[in-house]
């Protein structure tokens, strides 16, 4: 099982453990919507971007992602945007810190890169954006490449009332293309592009405590190459046949009856 939205944060114009509690108690957020689009490029690496939106209720001045990272992915261009506005690099990445608005920061740790951004908010609605390219967790084999990831993570103290997830092929392959969506457990549904581009999750009301899973599975004969991609020689391949069977299986499961912090 992979996770792409591990952790995700926020923090306050001082740091919280030095807040007064009832000035903690008087800050609040809560989260409307939020949509990851996933687009595979032709070597196999992701270009992920990420748009969240807040809600703020009290003041608060920044945020942070921990994006996991395990042996042969890498994580690069890394940006944070707002509006169409474009923060700029540099910042601190350390948790509870200040910054300039409209700054980041990135830290490369022993299984995470964490990116922290900073603002200022107070009692409004606001909508940031998160992209970055990640190689080497899509797994191609012979016929067929695998994306496998988690789209909302469990980590998050507060429900999402609604995310939609886009996964994007570069090419088409109408008829060739499979979905998968998980936990039952989650509110919402998969459709595959009628075009062959891609797939969508939608999911409603994920409570925390949550995930939402998305797999997809596509031609090998759309990729140019596999340098952004993990090469598997210990799995068997992968048939069409195989494919049909787990799209049947799955069909009831599909983020069926499907989260991060």
């Amino acid at each position: 099982m992979r996770r792409l939205l591990v952790t995700l944060g926020v923090f306050g114009v001082v740091s919280m453990a030095l807040q007064p509690a009832a000035m903690a108690q008087d800050k609040s957020f809560y989260l409307p919507t939020a949509e990851v689009l996933v687009e595979v490029r032709p070597d196999g690496s992701l270009r992920v971007t990420e748009q969240i939106q807040f809600s703020f209720s009290g003041d608060f001045s920044g945020a942070y992602r921990d994006i996991p990272v395990r042996d042969g992915e890498q994580i690069t261009d890394i940006t944070v945007t707002e509006d169409d506005r474009e923060y700029s690099p540099g910042a601190s990445a350390e948790l509870g810190s200040s910054g300039s608005p409209d700054t980041f920061g990135v830290a490369y740790l022993d299984d995470v890169v964490r990116v922290v951004w900073h603002y200022s908010a107070a009692n409004e609605s606001r909508t940031f954006e998160i992209g970055y390219t990640f190689r080497g967790l899509a797994v191609a084999y012979d016929d067929v490449v695998d994306v496998n990831l988690q789209v909302w993570g469990d980590e998050w103290k507060v429900e999402l009332s609604s995310l939609r997830a886009t996964m994007r092929v570069p090419g088409a392959a109408p008829g060739e293309i499979r979905v998968w969506g998980h936990p039952a457990t989650v509110e919402g549904i998969t459709v595959l592009n009628p075009d062959g581009t891609g797939a969508e999750l939608w999911a409603n009301a994920i409570r925390p405590g949550y995930f939402a899973e998305m797999r997809m599975v596509f031609p090998r004969s759309l990729l140019s190459d596999t340098s952004g991609a993990r090469r598997s020689s210990k799995a068997t391949v992968l048939t069409r046949s195989w494919l049909r069977n787990a799209h049947s299986n799955a069909t009831h499961s599909e983020t069926g009856s499907g989260s991060s912090g």
